[in-house]
């Protein structure tokens, strides 16, 4: 079964005026969103609102099935696989359908076990595993294509919310630890990020002004290059600036599901970049995600926001800040690291990903292969303790 796309929306907004999504019974398996197909595509899904990017048809007790198709990176001229943050982030969402009142999010770990298709509906399917006085558990397994088995699992934990006089972090001031890159700017005044965030991508990017926009968030990359230019690449940072799209419900869980969505975006690539292989690299894929929430509610709620005490507090809109960075690449993989911070400071977010980078076409570097690394290498501004 595929999808067939219905409705409309204002065209270079974020306004749908009328959409749905339904079974397309003409259609091969194989055959893609109709959406993809059209240049309009930007505003009929890649500008989706998120409570309705984040939407689900129970079929079942525990069963539920995706009703908006996700977004695929570099579009036309990418790969051809979905966005793992979405059915990273839905995958949570099924299991927030099967707990009780007051229970919350707190820590999301899933494997990424075959790539996501664009042109058929996700499966999720949801295990009860134990429900306590405070904690409850939930396993998530995930499915598309007949007899392909399983293409993702998950392991979601959730926790009443409390308050505890142990409260640490490290006490960071963005805009003056990033004072180089963020002085006298706002977060409008940066570039959505990146569809494909590689160098061929921003060539193509720059030539022709196109770019995959991104449904659900709004996303921002932040130019880190007076930051990271003379920096060996396990001191390089990314910021990445992001807030909703659309309203919001009330449910707190829809707001931590956005984090989640927003937690996977243009990951790896970044690794890759900062380890200056984002041209050269041959196989790209995210393995084992990771994410746990720090706070209450109070500090992790997207939406508007008046109190006008930070540069990220935004009528609009409230700006989360994710700075990523890497502290280790070997043996195929990279791994990627990020801390969100609210727009009052506090450390509210911290993501792990444990992801494949390759750099050969086989196990056995070739002679090409290893002098290209080395170049790269040679490159590097060597730290006095490596």
């Amino acid at each position: 079964m595929a999808w067939k796309l219905l409705g409309s929306a204002s065209a270079l907004t974020t306004e749908v005026t009328s959409f749905t999504y339904l079974p397309d019974m003409t259609a091969g398996v194989d055959g893609m969103f109709l959406a993809l197909h059209l240049h309009a595509r930007c505003v009929l899904l890649d500008y989706l609102p998120f409570a309705q990017l984040v939407h689900l048809e129970q079929v079942d007790e525990r069963t539920y099935r995706s009703t908006a198709p996700p977004f695929s990176p570099g579009g036309d001229v990418g790969i051809g696989r979905a966005y793992g943050g979405h059915v990273y982030m839905q995958a949570a969402w099924a299991a927030c359908q099967t707990v009780g009142s007051g229970f919350l999010l707190h820590h999301v770990s899933g494997n990424f076990l075959l790539p996501g298709l664009t042109n058929l509906p996700f499966i999720y399917k949801v295990h009860l595993i134990r429900d306590g006085r405070s904690y409850a558990t939930r396993i998530v397994n995930v499915t598309q294509a007949k007899g392909k088995g399983i293409c993702f699992t998950c392991t979601c934990s959730f926790k009443l919310e409390e308050t505890s006089p142990l409260d640490a972090q490290e006490k960071v001031k963005i805009g003056d630890k990033y004072q180089s890159v963020l002085a006298g700017k706002r977060p409008e005044d940066f570039e959505e990020c990146p569809g494909m965030d590689v160098p061929w991508y921003w060539k193509r990017r720059e030539e022709t002004g196109f770019n995959d926009a991104f449904p659900g968030l709004e996303a921002r990359k932040v130019g880190m290059g007076p930051h990271n230019d003379d920096k060996h690449p396990l001191d390089r940072r990314q910021l990445i600036l992001y807030r909703t799209l659309g309203e919001m419900t009330n449910d707190p869980n829809m707001h931590l599901c956005a984090h989640l969505y927003a937690s996977d975006r243009n990951s790896l690539f970044i690794v890759a970049n900062h380890f200056d292989v984002g041209d050269i690299y041959t196989q790209m894929g995210s393995l084992v995600h990771t994410v746990v929430f720090h706070t209450g509610m109070k500090e992790l709620l997207l939406g508007p926001s008046k109190d006008g005490k930070s540069w990220l507090d935004d009528p609009n809109g409230r700006w989360f800040c994710k700075e990523v960075f890497s502290d280790r690449v070997a043996a195929g993989r990279g791994l990627f690291h990020s801390k969100v911070w609210a727009p009052d400071g506090t450390h509210v977010i911290s993501i792990l990903q444990d992801g494949m980078i390759r750099v050969t076409k086989k196990p056995d570097a070739t002679v090409e292969e290893k002098e290209a690394v080395r170049r790269k290498e040679l490159g590097w501004k060597l730290r006095e303790k490596l």
